[in-house]
């Protein structure tokens, strides 16, 4: 089990999480986002860990604030984040607005594999 500090007055809650692919790995911000079905990560991301999005045979339709977007879906070969791996996770690329703080979202296809506990007035995430 692992157990995540968070701000309780901040907007977002967000891990570091390390996705891996054939080239490297690269550590990035994401947020937990039980809103989101799919983990997403920006497209310069997956090309830099070895992923071209371009050459994805799925897309899916993806409904943001601002707009329907239809994003490539990629195996990304190795997920870490809070001592847990992941293999061969199915990740969106989709580029989060130029102004946000963090580089993706990571979403239900990767939190329903656990069990988590949101303790609010103590500011932490308990995850199993």
């Amino acid at each position: 089990m692992a157990t995540i500090p968070f701000k309780t007055n901040d907007a977002v809650i967000v891990v570091n999480v390390l996705v891996r692919g054939s080239k490297n790995g690269k550590l990035i911000k994401m947020v937990v986002d039980t809103g989101a079905s799919i983990t997403s990560i920006p497209s310069d991301i997956a090309l830099a860990i070895g992923i071209d999005p371009s050459k994805s045979t799925k897309r899916i339709e993806i409904i943001t604030a601002s707009a329907t977007e239809y994003v490539p879906v990629v195996i990304v070969p190795c997920v870490q984040f809070l001592g847990f791996t992941l293999k061969n996770v199915e990740i969106a690329c989709l580029n989060l607005p130029p102004r946000s703080t963090v580089s993706g979202l990571l979403g239900l296809n990767i939190l329903k594999k656990f069990n988590l506990s949101f303790n609010f007035r103590q500011g932490l995430i308990e995850i199993e």
